[in-house]
């Protein structure tokens, strides 16, 4: 048994190191994965906003509450004639924040909090900018009203990180390009490889043979196990070479790899029973992955999905994977890594039986 396994595993390294396509690709995926995401995330929190204001009031005390909105560094200031109308101006210029300084600012502000002035603040609010923006110019808006009345600050908020030693959101990121990598690059083969080899007739020939499913399966798991390895190197190469990530590859981590391998290998080579078209593969396959990537917090995080995609999300096994890698990788939460280890191997375990079970290698 483990003979036929190495020889079928030997012949398909052969089969890979022969083709350059292939080898580009598989190296060339998780790498332009990484510096894609990475160049955006890796400055996330640190992106300026643009708004633009029209202030009526004309004083020098409305120049510098512009002021205070701009020093706040996370917004850009327009300035806005006053003789234009606004309407107007938002709507050929295709603004998403808008917001207007009233004539009489000043005024308010010199009485000591005996008069009221409003900021007509106008948002899209279907923009992902709305309620950032809408928050710095209350907070801004809050400070000066303490000031109006004299009153002192009390509560104070210290902000910073949630965790030590200088991480960034690309560490947070990393182990999600992590996962997705293996689900992506384990069930596009399975799929790929078992609908070529049916479609071919090499598994009627394999009839013939000792070769037996276990052996073909646990073969290509080893093989998309060299695959995940050799992804997961390129992917820290570039991040720790290129964007500075730090992240702690421990045995937890490893083993969260190999179970990862073999349950998406697994899932690849059960799907790829009930397709029988090559042509389909691809595109069945990507019915499958295309929904855990976007539900399994590979880029966002669970808790700003609807309370029904979190029911999803946490049956999906690509949610424990990527969830046990941050908590090993990144937060060294060692209790919850082994449980997510523990429902990602179990999930790996049922699905590899349910692949062995149902892979029949004479054509329907």
């Amino acid at each position: 048994m483990a003979n036929r396994i190495l020889v079928d595993l030997m012949a398909t390294a052969r089969m890979f190191t022969r083709s350059k396509s292939a080898i580009f690709w598989t190296m060339a995926f998780p790498i332009l994965l990484m510096v894609i995401f990475g160049a955006i995330f890796s400055g996330f929190g640190e992106a300026t906003y643009t708004l633009h204001m029209q202030d009526e009031d004309g004083t020098a005390t409305s120049q510098q509450f512009m002021d205070s909105l701009n020093q706040t560094g996370a917004l850009n200031i327009v300035v806005v004639d006053p003789d234009v109308d606004p309407d107007q101006y938002i709507k050929d210029n295709s603004l998403t924040s808008f917001m207007i300084i009233p004539l009489g600012f000043q005024a308010a502000v010199a009485s000591g909090g005996t008069q009221n002035t409003t900021l007509d603040l106008r948002m899209d609010q279907t923009s992902s900018s709305a309620g950032v923006i809408s928050g710095i110019v209350n907070s801004v808006a809050e400070s000066w009203n303490l000031q109006i009345v004299g009153a002192v600050p009390t509560i104070l908020i210290h902000h910073g990180g949630i965790v030590t030693d200088d991480l960034t959101y690309i560490d947070f990121f990393l182990p999600g390009v992590i996962g997705l990598t293996i689900m992506m690059s384990a069930v596009n083969y399975m799929v790929s490889i078992n609908t070529r080899y049916r479609n071919a007739g090499m598994f009627a020939k394999f009839i013939t043979t000792p070769f037996k499913r276990m052996e073909f399966l646990v073969s290509r798991m080893l093989w998309q196990l060299v695959v995940t390895f050799m992804s997961v190197a390129a992917i820290l190469i570039v991040g720790v070479g290129v964007f500075g990530v730090h992240v702690n590859l421990d045995v937890i981590s490893i083993l969260l790899l190999v179970f990862g391998s073999v349950l998406f290998s697994a899932l690849g080579m059960a799907m790829a029973r009930f397709i029988k078209e090559e042509e389909t593969a691809e595109t069945a396959a990507a019915a499958v992955t295309f929904p855990m990537m976007f539900l399994s917090g590979s880029f966002f995080a669970l808790e700003t999905m609807p309370e029904y995609l979190q029911v999803i999300a946490n049956i999906l096994p690509l949610t424990y994977l990527n969830n046990g890698l941050r908590d090993s990788m990144i937060y060294g939460n060692y209790e919850s890594a082994l449980f997510n280890l523990a429902v990602v191997a179990l999930i790996a375990v049922v699905i590899m039986a349910f692949a062995v079970l149902v892979t029949r290698w004479k054509t329907d």
